[in-house]
């Protein structure tokens, strides 16, 4: 188990064992789901800060860019924000979101109360990337798109099971697949910069390093889950059920998110015909023809 009482040590230990074999106890999982009031206050707080974020990056974009002025529809200014907002706060967090993943999944904790801060943490910063989701489903009716609805809905009812089943695996699980959303934020750069700066040539180079990222980090994604739920199976404090669908639904996302990287070579290739193109006119008729299609992970259009 994870916390189990040991002698003390001034250095912490690792061991791929936390990963595997590793239990929460159920102290530290109701303490800090359902009865930390500062997980609460954050609930609260974050729709208010993100409703200011996302007024902000419009009005600052709105002032300086050319390119966002010229956008004449308003739902596709708004994909622009949200894809500015989810660069910059996955990549705010994205040092110390790894730094308590490491600690919460590979260190071996010597006492129940060691490892609560680090879990409490995880679970914010997992609240902030599931906020950021619930907003873009809600602010993208007018166009809303299949991919966006299925990948988004099912991330965040994830996020509801684990309020409902506050186990360990559910925890563990959950908690890893919206890590990875934040392997996502050079993704999110590079949608950003195809709008604001569609000629420069950092774009497509973004571009490229976002699709190398992510298709690297979806079979790591799995592998961790799987590890996660699998380990410990034969363990009677695990739910075995709760591991085979938390797997099974990493499977889910882990195809659409890997079927994606199609989009964004589309993506990719129309930013380097519009870099190339002679005759802008012409590059607009195609790419009226192609947008209607292309939906990059989750929010392109």
């Amino acid at each position: 188990n994870c916390c189990t009482p040991s002698s003390f040590s001034m250095s912490p230990k690792w061991s791929l064992n936390q990963l595997l074999f590793g239990t929460f106890p159920s102290t530290v999982i109701v303490g800090t789901l359902l009865e930390d009031i500062a997980l609460l206050r954050l609930v609260y707080l974050l729709p208010l800060l993100f409703s200011f974020i996302y007024a902000m990056v419009h009005k600052i974009l709105q002032k300086t860019s050319t390119e966002y002025i010229a956008i004449k529809q308003s739902n596709r200014k708004i994909v622009v924000v949200h894809h500015t907002v989810e660069a910059l706060v996955l990549t705010s967090i994205f040092p110390v979101y790894t730094y308590n993943m490491i600690i919460a999944n590979f260190q071996v904790h010597e006492e129940a109360d060691e490892v609560l801060s680090t879990l409490s943490a995880i679970i914010k910063f997992s609240a902030a990337i599931l906020l950021m989701y619930m907003m873009e489903l809600a602010s993208r009716f007018e166009e809303p798109r299949l991919i966006i609805i299925v990948h988004h809905f099912l991330t965040c009812f994830d996020g509801f099971l684990v309020i409902q089943f506050p186990t360990t695996v559910m925890v563990k699980t959950a908690c890893i697949m919206i890590y990875f959303v934040t392997f996502e934020a050079l993704t999110f750069v590079g949608l950003f910069m195809y709008r604001i700066f569609p000629g420069s040539k950092l774009t497509p180079k973004s571009i490229v390093a976002g699709m190398i990222i992510f298709g690297i980090t979806r079979p790591l994604q799995l592998l961790w889950v799987g590890a996660a739920a699998f380990g410990s199976l034969n363990d009677e404090h695990i739910v075995k059920w709760q591991a085979i669908m938390q797997f099974c639904l990493c499977c889910i996302m882990t195809t659409i998110q890997l079927w994606t990287l199609k989009i964004h070579y589309s993506i990719w290739r129309r930013c380097i015909r519009k870099k190339n193109s002679v005759n802008e006119n012409i590059f607009y008729e195609e790419e009226l023809k192609e947008e209607g299609s292309a939906d990059f992970p989750f929010s392109e259009s």
